[in-house]
């Protein structure tokens, strides 16, 4: 899946590293050095990397007409508008689906791969992201960061789905649970807070964790959660379980009435990874993961504290 977001931009996506095309004169891009000549081998970032840098209208143009995209295998979107770094999507979505022939060999994309100096997650407005895996049906992961207003998905090929927010509205997560993705194999969710527009609950995930919408699912995060305790009693008995290899609830408040809920719900040792990181377990809970799941690699990185008896999720301002 996709690598984490907590601040930064991209710096590997779909097993490339990230090359950032974010100039606008082709003097500068000499400058750097160019483009690589082995274009399948990266991803590539396009799209204004700085407050002072070049209209991501110029940055794409100049793309468009200096690199043979049609060797181009990844691609994320940077920001369209530089000093308003989360607005423009729409203006960056109809100029990609515009030039969607010119990408014949594009197996994944990734919208709004904006680091958090230049935008707060919660101020990225997305576009629902339905026309572009429209524009783009041999897409097989496809990635958006930002808040969206996400209708019901429909795509043949796509197995890798994720969506970062800090906040993802429950219609959306209700929306992505009724959508059309016969090959998916991964999803994950960066649900959020309910102060950026989050707040879904289990019933808004049953779609997903009834099974029937994904039948090949093989990887679910439910992340970044504030509810995450209720989350995990929901996924202890959900269907979906029994198909997964790994299951990811890392980034949100887990606590022990969490925990103890997943290990008390149905059998969990068949995932090979369970993903905790940034949690709010006690030792003592952590001892029983490990002795109740022996061969289920269990990631308790970040044990956190409560603040005056707060938690907190780890994707938020």
């Amino acid at each position: 899946m996709i690598q984490d977001f907590r601040r930064d931009a991209l710096a590997t996506f779909h097993g490339l590293p990230v090359f950032e095309f974010a100039v606008a004169e082709p003097e500068d891009l000499g400058e750097q050095g160019g483009v690589p000549d082995d274009l399948e081998a990266w991803a590539f970032r396009v799209g204004s990397g700085d407050y002072e840098g070049p209209e991501g209208q110029a940055v794409w143009q100049l793309f468009l007409s200096s690199v043979d995209t049609t060797r181009i295998k990844a691609l994320t979107l940077g920001a369209w508008c530089p000093d308003e770094a989360g607005t423009g999507w729409d203006e960056y979505q109809a100029a990609l689906i515009a030039a969607a022939d010119r990408f014949p060999a594009l197996e994944a994309l990734f919208v709004g791969d904006i680091p958090v100096e230049l935008s707060e997650v919660s101020w990225i407005e997305q576009e629902d992201p339905g026309p572009l895996l429209a524009a783009f049906p041999n897409l097989v992961e496809f990635g958006v960061r930002g808040t969206a207003g996400v209708q019901p998905l429909v795509h043949e090929r796509l197995r890798e789905l994720t969506i970062q927010t800090g906040g993802l509205p429950p219609q959306s997560v209700r929306n992505i649970g009724s959508s059309t993705l016969p090959a998916l194999t991964g999803l994950d969710l960066y649900l959020g807070t309910v102060h950026y527009g989050g707040g879904a609950t289990a019933e808004d995930l049953d779609g997903v964790l009834s099974g029937a919408a994904f039948p090949h699912l093989r990887h679910l995060g439910l992340r970044n959660a504030e509810d995450t305790d209720n989350l995990a009693a929901a996924v202890a008995h959900a269907p979906v379980v029994a198909q997964l290899e790994t299951l990811d609830l890392s980034l949100g408040m887990l606590g022990d009435a969490g925990a103890a809920a997943l290990l008390a719900g149905q059998p969990l040792t068949h995932l090979r990874r369970l993903a905790l990181q940034h949690h709010f377990l006690s030792d003592e809970m952590i001892s029983r993961l490990w002795e109740a799941l022996p061969t289920t690699e269990i990631d308790v990185d970040e044990q956190l504290t409560e603040r005056g008896g707060d938690r907190y999720i780890a994707v938020t301002e």
